[in-house]
């Protein structure tokens, strides 16, 4: 112990019942002799307290500060650059941080040492800051976090080689799923082995996670073991294994799937739509659910699932149509919106972009849930041409799904729109709320790039939004100078 440490003991306990530390050398000659009463503590204290204040520390003590942390190679960043990443910190610019961070790390250099413990807090909380700090954080990231357990996730980030297999069996849900997923990427073998070596005594919540794991490097070789999990007691592990199954063009559950599609919907001049009666055995077996919700029909319910259970691009090599022309078809039906239900599940699950485009496109009378879901599924850049190519449309207020940085397409298209939106006579046109203006404008303040700035004079703005509009362009601007700052030469 420290001789202050010793010394506030004392006082706590109090002078009857502890014993007066001894001064250390180096400040014994400060303090007169005196009993070791309280009036004693108090002398000792007070030289103490002084010497504390002076930044004096006693030569004397067991404790050992940290080893020093590792040296870092990488140059430093400009001062302007330093100076920026300063003011964004202060002010909670949190998406600019990440930003400086995602432009840092293409510059070669290191994050300012004074600034990754504030780093650190904000990305133990924010997964868009540790995500853009992660690939930056150097030797001295995990020196920190060793420190502190809420940074126990830059230990790990700064860890290099293959998952130590062996604590498998003993490591948590959330440290076994990022091993699994490390070891799918680079061994699916092995990382199938893990899952069925511990199968038979994992709980459900384990089961589910490890088969969905499974979907990275999925192959026919995985089948084996998903149509183990198809027959689990637990129904969101057979929905797990059947997800998968169906990803598997030839796999027997993709086989079975399209059978019973084939059986229930005929394509000849117009759909022939036969529904399942009942559900079998088989079908069940391959999870298809036999209680239809309060409110459903059997027979529309069964529907619904067999169009969903079959491969999304198997529907349209067996009809020999695009999806919008199947929907158009299948609308001149009773059974059209269990089929455009079903349709729209298996769009979403194997994520195919022509089904998933085709059910955007539909009309709809106002946003829905659903559609939001459907833009969300779409892969990044198929989203950002889709939202481009409908900057018109209701669904374009949900371009915030579309993370930052927005593609080139998206930014520009998103400029032509804020023109449009907040001159006085486009926005009167587009009957758009000045709410919604806002927002947009907001966004594309953090997202547009390159962040250039929208081309209309200030003095055509909607004096409704002349803030939101200023705030815009000042946001713009420093982001251009983030990259004009990080672009000069490093200092030492």
């Amino acid at each position: 112990m420290t001789f202050w440490t010793d010394l506030v003991d004392a006082a706590v306990l109090g002078t009857g019942r502890a014993v007066l530390p001894a001064p250390p050398p180096s400040i014994e000659g400060l303090s007169a002799p005196g009993p070791p009463d309280g009036a004693g503590l108090l002398r000792l204290a007070a030289v103490a307290s002084r010497a504390r204040r002076a930044c004096h520390s006693a030569a004397a003590s067991d404790l050992t500060g940290p080893a020093q942390a590792p040296p870092d190679d990488r140059p430093g960043v400009s001062v302007n650059a330093r100076l920026r990443l300063v003011s964004l910190l202060a002010d909670e610019q949190q998406e600019l941080v990440a930003e400086w961070l995602r432009l840092l790390a293409g510059t070669g250099c290191r994050p300012p040492e004074a600034r990754v413990p504030d780093l650190l807090w904000r990305a133990a909380d924010s997964q868009q800051i540790r995500e853009a700090l992660i690939p930056l954080l150097g030797p001295l990231g995990p020196w920190l976090a060793a420190m502190n357990p809420r940074w126990e996730w830059a230990i790990a980030a700064g860890e290099t080689g293959p998952p130590d297999l062996g604590t498998w069996t003993t490591a948590s849900h959330r440290a076994r799923r990022e091993m699994l997923d490390q070891v799918r990427r680079t061994d699916p073998i092995v990382g199938r082995d893990l899952v069925a070596a511990t199968w038979q005594g994992d709980p459900p919540r384990d089961r589910t996670a490890f088969i969905a794991g499974l979907e990275a490097g999925l192959s026919a070789d995985d089948e084996p073991l998903l149509e183990r999990a198809l027959a689990d007691s637990r129904g969101e592990v057979r929905q797990a294994a059947a997800d998968l199954l169906a990803k598997l063009p030839g796999s027997a559950f993709s086989k079975r799937a399209a059978a019973r599609a084939a059986a229930a919907v005929q394509v000849r001049e117009a759909l022939v739509v036969t529904p399942p009666a009942e559900a079998t055995k088989e079908m069940i077996a391959d999870g298809i659910d036999s209680r239809p919700p309060r409110g459903t029909g059997l027979q529309g319910w069964l529907l619904r699932q067999v169009a969903a259970a079959a491969p999304a691009a198997w529907w349209t090599d067996y009809a020999g149509l695009a999806p919008a022309d199947l929907l158009a078809i299948a609308a001149t039906t009773p059974w059209a919106t269990e089929l455009e239900n079903g349709w729209t599940e298996c769009a979403m699950r194997d994520a195919h972009v022509p089904w998933l485009t085709a059910l955007l496109d539909r009309p709809r009378r106002q946003v829905d849930e659903m559609a939001t879901v459907l833009l969300k599924a779409l892969p990044a850049a198929d989203r950002d041409n889709w939202l481009a190519a409908h900057p018109d449309s209701q669904l374009f207020a949900a371009i915030e799904l579309a993370p930052a940085p927005w593609s080139a397409t998206l930014s520009a298209a998103a400029s032509d729109r804020i023109v449009a939106l907040v001159n006085p006579g486009g926005q009167e046109r587009l009957s758009a709320s000045h709410t919604r203006v806002r927002r947009l404008l907001r966004l594309a303040a953090a997202r547009l790039d390159p962040p250039a700035m929208p081309e209309l004079d200030p003095a055509e703005v909607h004096p409704q939004l002349a803030n939101a509009w200023a705030a815009m362009m000042n946001t713009l601007s420093i982001r251009a100078a983030m990259r004009r700052e990080l672009a000069e030469e490093p200092t030492p």
